[in-house]
């Protein structure tokens, strides 16, 4: 049993950096999570790149110490900083690059696919974020409003409208809330105002 123990302790330290990765990509990008087995793929490929990342500043380092100055010695610890450092960061890049549509966007453009990197849900509030929304409710009624918070799925979730006002044969009535909460299921559609 100890030896099994020893065997697995450095595996899953030399996995944490892709775990952090994908941790910090699907906490902060409005990705769909895949199953456990997909996530570990990814944070097997992560761990990957984070080792060659982390090799190229090693390389870097020594180089630098060797015609400039030395920084202090390469050793494990400072490869373990440098991991975990280069996980976030490439967390954080993935992430960002997601919720802006970045990699999609140079994908498209190169011709590669037509898809964006989030639902058409997500990129028509992306697209007109400060326009008035119209919420068609199931029971017929219609509330407007700015939108300061949507759901990131169509089927859940709520909308925080600010300025909200029903709308009943054409007039407008100010709610007497500052925000207006409501959820996403009893919304039949939305429409955007110019």
């Amino acid at each position: 049993m100890e030896d099994l123990a020893t065997k697995i302790i450095p595996l899953v330290q030399f996995l944490i950096p892709g775990f952090v990765t994908t941790v910090i990509f699907y906490w902060l990008s409005e990705s769909p999570k895949p199953s456990q087995f997909e996530r570990t793929i990814q944070a097997l490929i992560g761990t990957g790149l984070i080792s060659i990342l982390v090799l190229g500043i090693e390389l870097l380092a020594k180089w630098i110490g060797t015609n400039w100055q030395v920084l202090g010695p390469w050793n494990d610890y400072v490869a373990t900083i440098w991991s975990v450092v280069c996980a976030i960061l490439l967390g954080l890049s993935l992430a960002f690059a997601a919720n802006n549509d970045t990699l999609y966007a140079l994908a498209r453009k190169l011709r590669f696919t037509s898809r964006a990197s989030y639902s058409e849900w997500c990129l028509v509030f992306r697209k007109y974020p400060k326009r008035c929304l119209v919420l068609h409710l199931l029971d017929g009624r219609r509330l407007c409003g700015y939108p300061r918070v949507w759901p990131t799925d169509p089927s859940t979730g709520h909308f925080l409208l600010e300025q909200a006002a029903w709308i009943v044969d054409d007039t407008y009535y100010e709610c007497s809330g500052e925000f207006v909460l409501i959820g996403n299921s009893d919304i039949h559609f939305v429409e955007v105002l110019k």
